[in-house]
């Protein structure tokens, strides 16, 4: 059975008990990544909000584009959106940390 590590009303992730993968699941995109993928689109989360958290008038448009290791490819959000998204993966992250500092 997978492992969730958190989830929010667009989403969640969890981590496949045979492949060890994070299965990360957010309104209808979904992406299984590496310990090493899930660290990327973290920074890239985190930078893309930041860059956007105080620029942008209404949290609600969506007009924050997420740029993906695809060329030509990027995932549009709103601020809201990407927010939920965030707090996924950095909640995700801390539980992981702990995780590890226990073993």
């Amino acid at each position: 059975m997978a492992q969730f590590f958190h989830h929010n009303d667009l989403g969640y992730c969890a981590r496949c008990p045979r492949t060890q993968h994070l299965h990360i699941c957010f309104g209808n995109v979904a992406l299984a990544a590496t310990a090493q993928e899930f660290q990327e689109l973290r920074s890239s989360v985190q930078e893309t909000w930041q860059h956007h958290c105080l620029r942008t008038p209404d949290p609600e448009a969506r007009c924050i584009a997420l740029r993906t290791p695809a060329p030509r490819l990027a995932l549009v959000f709103s601020l809201a959106e990407l927010t939920q998204l965030r707090d996924i993966l950095e909640n995700t992250a801390l539980l992981l940390e702990v995780e590890q500092l226990l073993q």
